[in-house]
C-alpha cells in the first residue's frame, strides 16, 4: 500500500502559504506529455485511473468524454454532449440512458475509476487518524459560493466536541487561486490542499489527506463526500447550507443557482435524502449511506476492466485521425518540458 505523497506526512500542521500556492499551480510536467483528447476523462486524475483500472496503455490518449466528479444529477451537460468523441462513461445510471437515447452517445455505466484505484493502492493506508478535516466550499471559474454568516461557521467549527479536533481547513486550488487562503488565516486553523486538478497525483495527494483525518465535514455536498464515505471516513454536514452565485457560464444561467434548476423530481428527492443522511454525526460509515453512496459511484456496474478495455481501444482506432493531430500538438509542449528541466 503506498505511502503518503511527499509532503503530506502531516496535514493536521497545514500547509505555508508558498506550499498552497506551489501545490495549486497547473504544471506541464505534473500533467505529463499524454495529450488529453477530452479534459473530462483525464483531469482530477481520472485519466491515470481510468488507464489503470481498464489496463489500457499509459501513452496512448482516452478518445472519449466521462462524468467530471461525482453529481447527483442526471443531467446531460453541453460539454458532454458537444464532446467530438461518440463514446461516453458515466458512474450515473439514468444519465447513461439519457445519453443514448436523447443526444445518441455510445454511453456506458461504469464504476468510477477511484475506487478501484483507493482499493488497490490505499486499502489498509498505515497511520493513526484524529481530528477533522473540512471542506471548504469551493469555486470554480464561474461559480462562487456564498457564505451566510462565515465567522459563525468558523467559529462553530472550533466548538465542536473534543473529540472532532482539532481542525483542518481543507481548500480548492481555483481558491487558493484567487488568494482566499489568506484571508481565511485568520480564523487561525491548519490550511491544506490536494492541488491543482491537472496533476497525475491529484488523486494520490486526496487520499493521502483523507485517510489521516478521523472525521471529515464540510457544509455542502460535492465529489469530495462521495469519495471520502466510499474510502470509510466518517462524514457530517455541518453549517448552512451556501448558496452559489454563478456568472459567465454556458450551462448554467447567471444567478443564484437552484438544484432545481438542472436536475428533475427523482434527482432532487435523491438528494435531499442523502443530505439527511448525512445531517447526522456518526463514528463511522453506516450502511445506508455506504449504498447510497456505492450507487452514485456506479459500483453496481456490470461494465469489466476487459470489456472497458475493449471499447476504450475500439475508441482509439475509431479516431486515430485525431489522435496523429494530438501528437503532433503536444511536440511543442514536449520541448518545453525539457528546455525548464535544463533551466533548473
Amino acid at each position: 500500500m503506498k505511502r503518503p505523497s511527499p509532503g503530506y506526512e502531516a496535514p493536521a500542521d497545514g500547509f505555508s502559504d508558498e506550499k498552497l500556492e506551489q501545490l495549486s499551480r497547473h504544471s506541464l510536467s505534473e500533467r505529463g506529455l499524454i495529450p488529453w483528447a477530452a479534459w473530462e476523462s483525464e483531469n482530477s486524475s481520472f485519466g491515470k485511473t481510468f488507464r489503470i483500472w481498464a489496463r489500457y496503455p499509459t501513452f496512448l490518449p482516452l478518445c472519449f468524454s466521462s462524468d467530471h466528479g461525482v453529481h447527483v444529477e442526471s443531467r446531460c451537460w453541453p460539454n458532454e454532449v458537444r464532446s467530438p468523441y461518440s463514446t461516453f462513461f458515466t458512474w450515473n445510471k439514468r444519465k447513461a440512458a439519457k445519453m443514448k437515447v436523447e443526444h445518441k452517445k455510445n454511453a456506458f455505466h461504469v464504476p468510477h475509476p477511484w475506487v478501484y484505484y483507493r482499493k488497490k493502492y490505499f486499502g489498509n493506508f498505515k497511520c493513526q487518524p484524529a481530528g477533522t478535516l473540512a471542506f471548504y466550499a469551493h469555486s470554480n471559474a464561474t461559480t462562487n459560493p456564498v457564505y451566510e454568516d462565515l465567522d459563525g461557521y468558523m467559529c462553530a467549527l472550533a466548538e465542536l466536541p473534543e473529540k472532532y479536533q482539532p481542525i483542518t481547513i481543507c481548500m480548492s486550488f481555483h481558491d487558493i487561486e484567487k488568494g482566499l487562503h489568506k484571508k481565511i488565516r485568520k480564523y487561525g486553523f491548519p490550511i491544506v490542499t490536494a492541488g491543482s486538478t491537472s496533476a497525475r497525483i491529484f488523486v494520490d495527494r486526496f487520499y493521502s489527506l483523507i485517510h489521516q483525518f478521523r472525521y471529515t465535514t464540510s457544509p455542502n455536498i460535492g465529489s469530495h463526500t462521495y469519495y471520502i464515505i466510499e474510502a470509510g471516513i466518517p462524514f457530517f454536514l455541518f453549517g448552512e447550507y451556501p448558496k452559489y452565485i454563478v456568472k459567465g457560464s454556458d450551462a448554467v444561467a447567471d444567478g443564484i443557482t437552484s438544484l432545481r434548476d438542472y436536475c428533475d423530481d427523482y434527482d432532487f428527492e435523491r438528494f435531499e435524502y442523502l443530505k439527511d443522511l448525512l445531517s447526522h454525526r456518526h463514528d463511522s460509515v453506516t450502511e445506508n449511506q455506504r449504498r447510497v453512496i456505492e450507487d452514485f459511484l456506479g459500483l453496481d456496474s456490470r461494465v469489466s476492466r476487459l470489456r472497458a478495455l475493449s471499447i476504450i481501444v475500439f475508441s482509439l482506432i475509431s479516431n486515430l485521425h485525431k489522435v496523429i493531430m494530438l501528437y503532433l500538438k503536444c511536440i511543442p509542449k514536449a520541448f518545453d518540458v525539457m528546455k525548464s528541466r535544463r533551466d533548473q
